[in-house]
């Protein structure tokens, strides 16, 4: 069943060109359409019943080292990531199936896939077993891998532009400014990225767009589902999504 992510629909580009936003693409079957110049009405936010419905408690990280910079670490990724997609090869050949293990490791590099897994479940994550959160986050990083790696094609036209951080203890804010071509028209879209230190490294956990969340997106859509349905019947549609991946 094709789902409807009402406030992705807007304005994200295709992921070869995106690069960081990679992981905003539909995880069960819905169309995220391209950029435009022209800044589309901004959608309703989810509705929650409590603030603990939408930030769960988790164990705080480890400060930041006095120096660390996650501007830094985010232009190695996007540097290690445009030089992948410089290499050419068949889809069926060894050296392709090179290239998309080392677009996993850097993708695994700098997103966090359990805490956007955890911020992205709310309340729902706390009624989970442990196995339960390890095989969602699990699906959820296999169907963000493959979007991503099946996406990208050829030698994307943009230039990712970082302009500034912010650092309070373990969190931080990276802004972005991403210029890039779609249809032959010029896109600019400007994008703030969230992330934590965690494990001697800063990684993502949510990226914003024209004031649009990818975080907000999941937790609102994964929200609906478990409560109209149930924790069971998202994960179901998540791996059949996966299916149709292969």
């Amino acid at each position: 069943m094709t789902l409807a992510l009402q406030s992705m629909r807007r304005r994200h580009l295709p992921i070869g060109a995106a690069l960081f936003l990679c992981f905003v693409l539909p995880l069960l079957g819905a169309t995220a359409h391209a950029a435009t110049a022209k800044k589309a009405p901004k959608a309703a936010p989810a509705k929650v019943e409590s603030p603990e419905a939408t930030e769960p408690s988790s164990p705080a990280p480890a400060l930041a080292p006095a120096g660390s910079s996650p501007m830094a670490d985010l232009k190695k990724s996007n540097a290690a990531l445009k030089k992948l997609f410089q290499k050419s090869s068949p889809s069926w050949s060894p050296e392709q199936d090179a290239k998309r293990s080392e677009m996993r490791k850097v993708v695994n590099g700098f997103l966090d896939f359990e805490e956007l897994a955890h911020r992205a479940l709310a309340r729902h994550w706390e009624s989970l077993t442990p196995k339960q959160r390890s095989e969602f986050v699990g699906v959820l990083r296999d169907l963000i891998e493959r979007n991503y790696i099946k996406q990208v094609h050829g030698q994307p036209n943009y230039e990712l532009r970082f302009s500034k951080e912010a650092v309070n203890g373990s969190e931080a804010t990276v802004n972005a400014t991403l210029d890039a071509s779609h249809d032959g028209k010029k896109v600019t879209v400007e994008m703030e990225y969230k992330l934590l230190y965690k494990g001697g490294r800063w990684l993502v956990f949510d990226v914003v767009t024209d004031e649009q969340s990818m975080l907000e997106n999941y937790r609102a859509e994964f929200n609906k589902i478990i409560t109209k349905e149930s924790f069971d019947a998202l994960l179901k549609r998540m791996k059949k999504r996966l299916e149709k991946a292969d």
